[in-house]
């Protein structure tokens, strides 16, 4: 390191990523600090959970993604404390760092909002090792059950998924082509009809943020996939083997899969500021921290305002990509002696995926799509969104072989021997 301005970006993620590469050309020096040595790639956790893609195709190394830069270093250790003061920030296992400018993409955390059972036995899909976790679960529930019969009838084979935003629903539908296409041959003393995946949902609809006709197409694809999609319900606990709703009504199931909500990173509450709805810091026109020079605030904790709406945005990995990129550009620019601009978000639309051949988009004029061409745009929009045009190219070739052979070639489960 010289003794150039020192940027620290606290996180790996979209945000920390983007900023980090931002200022490749500028005269900094860039020191990135995550708990993993690896970039997540967030939206894709539901196809690495169903045996769609592999490990390598969601996430990537860190080092790899910075590896043509020479001002930028990687560090892996989970970070304590966040001196805003004394411009200073501790980990665990490292020791502490200064810096001159500051980039805090430190991303969200689960929130159970105190469901009984969830923290213990639910599955969440927000990070890599949630959705391997679910995915060697869902296996092993079929393996037993293809030994045991008795535990089909105990419910080891349903699945209860919480949530009818994104997450929830591109789980749902990608889990029923699993079981219905790729299990409906591997098990075939297994009756498919003793299977069940249900999606269960505490609003009227499903897709909130979607206009009603992307709702009713979203429910009829889910169903038409034997998707039970139950709405108006919420979940009071969970057990192993158990969900029960607020209604009182008990569902067998061995897998509950968490998709209903986010909260900023716990490290915001520790930071003495004012937090906005709940967990989030609100940021200047240009991403800046009020109060504190040279502090940016990116990604899933901060409360950015589009400028166009007056609404904060989604957390969405498009917003925390952009985001990131745009406060890298903004220190380049202050070292460089020039003036930061306001943050404009270049919106390609709200989409998601529901199975083969079934997606919606609504574009931020209004107008929507279903079906074939949904499913274009939003492999479009997520291939840019990935990190290297090696794994564009991973991602592409698992979904062709998909497409043709209705495989999953990510189904596999590698334990300890025995």
């Amino acid at each position: 390191m010289t003794s150039r301005p020192r940027v620290l970006v606290l996180g790996g993620g979209f945000a920390g990523i983007g900023a980090a590469r931002k200022l490749g050309g500028a005269d900094v020096d860039v020191v990135l600090v995550d708990r993993h040595d690896y970039h997540t790639f967030q939206p894709l956790l539901y196809q690495l959970a169903t045996g769609l893609l592999e490990t390598t195709a969601v996430g990537h190394s860190l080092r790899d993604l910075v590896k043509d830069q020479d001002n930028a270093v990687i560090h892996k250790a989970p970070i304590t404390g966040i001196d805003l003061d004394a411009k200073e920030v501790s980990f665990d296992g490292l020791a502490p760092e200064t810096y001159d400018y500051l980039v805090l993409a430190l991303g969200a955390e689960v929130t159970f909002f105190g469901t009984e059972g969830a923290a213990e036995h639910a599955f969440p899909m927000y990070t890599m090792a949630h959705a391997l976790r679910l995915k060697d679960h869902v296996l092993e529930r079929w393996e037993a059950a293809d030994k045991d019969a008795d535990l089909v009838e105990d419910g080891a084979l349903n699945v209860v998924v919480v949530g009818g935003g994104p997450t929830g629903v591109e789980t749902a539908g990608a889990l029923a082509e699993l079981y219905r296409d790729n299990f409906a041959r591997d098990y075939p003393g297994i009756s498919q009809e003793k299977a069940r995946i249900v999606l269960v949902e505490a609003g009227d609809e499903i897709f909130a943020m979607f206009k009603p006709n992307l709702q009713k197409y979203a429910r009829e694809a889910l169903e038409k996939r034997t998707v039970e999609v139950v709405t108006g319900a919420r979940v009071h606990s969970i057990s192993p083997t158990r969900v029960t709703l607020a209604s009182g009504e008990v569902i067998p199931a061995h897998t509950l899969v968490w998709g209903a909500g986010l909260q900023g990173n716990s490290l915001v509450r520790s930071l003495g500021i004012e937090l906005q709805h709940g967990d989030r810091i609100a940021v200047g026109p240009d991403l800046e921290l009020p109060g504190h020079p040279g502090v940016f605030v990116v990604g899933d904790i901060a409360v950015i305002t589009d400028a166009r709406t007056g609404q904060a945005l989604p957390q969405l990995g498009s917003v925390a990509l952009q985001s990131g990129e745009h406060a890298g550009e903004s220190i380049a620019r202050r070292v460089a002696g020039k003036a930061t601009k306001p943050f404009s978000y270049r919106d390609k639309g709200t989409m998601a995926a529901i199975g083969r051949n079934a997606a919606v988009v609504q574009m931020l004029g209004g107008r929507t799509m279903k079906g074939h061409k949904a499913q274009f745009a939003w492999r479009t929009v997520h291939l840019a969104l990935l990190p290297t045009n090696e794994d564009r190219a991973k991602a592409v070739v698992d979904w062709a072989g998909s497409e043709l052979t209705h495989q999953r070639v990510g189904r596999i489960s590698v334990g300890p021997d025995e």
